[in-house]
C-alpha cells in the first residue's frame, strides 16, 4: 500500500473504530460474539427520545459485557439510524439484517415505525422488541413482535378508570396527533368512556410539530370539557402543557405517557406542574427500577427518561432468552413468550402468547419536575 493511499483509509478506520466504542462493542470475529441490532430515531422530529434510547440499552451492554456477556460471547450492539421515518426505519431493520447480519433486533418506541416494518420483521423471521404501543401491533399475527411496555389499551383504561372514580368528572374532551398512534389511543379513550356512560364533549387533533393549541383548547372548554385528555408524543405535549396554563387551566388535565416524558417537562418546565398523567412505572417504585436510577445516574449524570429504558429492558430479556435457548432465532422467541415473573425496570414481564410483556401502568402528577406516583392501574395478561 502507498504511504498516501493509508493515509486515505487511516480516517475511516478510525471514525469504524469511534462508533464501535460509542455502542460498547467489541471488535471480534462472528463466531466470539452475538450481534444484535437497534435502530432508534437519532436524527429528526424523535431524536431526542430515540438519544435517550441509546443511552439506556448502552448502559445494559455495558453492564452485560462486564459481566462477561451471554453463554461465553460479548454482545455487539449494531445501532442504524431509522432517522424518524417510515422509509428510514424499514431500510434500518433492512441493514441490520441483511448486512449486519444480527441474531435479533430492538427496534422502535415509534408505532408507526413497527406498522412500516411488521412484514419486512415477519418474513425475515427475527425476533424483534418494540416500544410502539398502539393495540394493533402485537395482534396482527406476525410471531417475532415483543412489546416492553404496556400497550394503549391499558393507558386508556387507566385514564378513563381514573377520572371516573378518584376525579369524579363525567365530561371529557380528547387533543391528539393526528398520527395512527394518537388516533388509536384517542378512539380507545373514547370506547372507554362511553362504555361506562361518560360523555365525550369533543375531540381535537392535530399534526405532530404544530406549536399553537390554543384555538382547540378554546373549542373543548366552549364544549363543556370537565377534563382533556392529551394523546400525543412529548414535544407538542409540552407546547400543549404552556399553553394550557396561558389559558388559565380551563379544565383538568390528564396525558399519555409523554406528557411525563424528560423532554416534554423540561421544556415545559413549572407550566407541567401538578399535572396529571400515566407513566410507564415511577422512577424507584421497585428494586430494579432503583437499582436502574443509580446506575443511571452514575453513568451520565442526569435522571432517565421513564418511557427509553423500554430499550434497556429489552436487551436484557434478550439475553435472558439466549441463555435458555442459545442463538436458534425460533428457539429464542419461545424462550421468551415462556417469561413469567420477569423482574424489569418498567414492571415484571409476563408474556402473552402475542407478545405482549406489560400490563400495569401508573398515575402521576407533576411535582417538582418529576413525576409522583398517586395510584397503579393493572390488567392481567391475556
Amino acid at each position: 500500500m502507498k504511504p498516501r493511499e493509508a493515509m486515505l483509509i487511516l480516517p475511516g478506520i478510525l471514525i469504524f473504530f469511534m462508533v464501535v466504542a460509542a455502542v460498547g462493542s467489541s471488535i471480534a470475529t462472528a463466531a466470539e460474539e452475538i450481534r444484535v441490532g437497534f435502530t432508534p430515531p437519532l436524527t429528526g422530529t424523535s431524536a431526542g427520545p430515540g438519544a435517550n434510547g441509546l443511552k439506556a440499552i448502552q448502559l445494559a451492554l455495558k453492564q452485560i459485557n462486564t459481566a462477561g456477556g451471554v453463554n461465553g460471547k460479548k454482545i455487539n450492539l449494531i445501532v442504524v439510524d431509522s432517522q424518524s421515518t417510515n422509509p428510514g426505519a424499514l431500510a434500518a431493520v433492512q441493514k441490520v439484517v441483511e448486512q449486519e447480519k444480527v441474531l435479533a433486533l430492538i427496534g422502535f418506541h415509534l408505532s408507526g415505525q413497527v406498522q412500516a416494518t411488521s412484514d419486512a420483521i415477519k418474513t425475515y423471521g427475527i425476533p424483534t422488541f418494540i416500544g410502539g404501543t398502539h393495540v394493533s401491533l402485537t395482534r396482527q399475527g406476525n410471531p417475532w413482535l415483543f412489546r416492553v411496555r404496556p400497550d394503549d389499551s391499558i393507558t386508556a383504561l387507566a385514564m378513563v378508570k381514573y377520572i371516573d372514580e378518584d376525579m369524579k368528572l363525567r365530561s371529557i374532551g380528547i387533543l391528539h396527533d393526528s398520527d395512527g398512534f394518537g388516533v388509536g389511543g384517542a378512539d380507545l379513550v373514547e370506547r372507554g368512556a362511553k362504555e361506562r356512560g361518560m360523555a365525550i364533549v369533543g375531540r381535537e387533533k392535530y399534526t405532530k410539530g404544530e406549536k399553537d393549541y390554543s384555538d382547540r383548547m378554546v373549542s373543548l372548554k366552549n364544549a363543556g370539557a370537565e377534563v382533556m385528555v392529551v394523546y400525543g408524543h412529548a414535544i407538542e405535549a409540552a407546547w400543549i402543557q404552556q399553553q394550557y396554563r396561558q389559558l388559565g387551566s380551563p379544565f383538568k388535565y390528564l396525558g399519555s405517557p409523554a406528557s411525563q416524558t424528560k423532554i416534554a417537562l423540561e421544556r415545559s418546565k413549572e407550566a407541567a406542574e401538578g399535572l396529571l398523567a400515566i407513566a410507564d412505572l415511577v422512577s424507584g417504585q421497585s428494586d430494579m427500577n432503583k437499582k436502574y436510577a443509580e446506575a443511571y445516574k452514575k453513568e451520565y449524570n442526569q435522571e432517565y427518561d421513564t418511557i427509553q429504558a423500554w430499550a434497556y429492558d429489552a436487551l436484557n430479556i434478550l439475553v435472558e432468552a439466549i441463555k435458555m435457548a442459545g442463538e436458534d432465532r425460533a428457539k429464542i422467541r419461545e424462550a421468551i413468550l415462556a417469561l413469567r415473573g420477569y423482574p424489569g425496570v418498567l414492571g415484571t414481564f409476563s408474556f402473552t402468547p402475542n407478545g405482549d410483556g406489560l400490563h400495569e401502568v401508573s398515575i402521576v402528577q407533576i411535582e417538582q419536575g418529576k413525576p409522583k406516583l398517586l395510584k397503579s392501574v393493572k390488567v392481567e395478561a391475556k
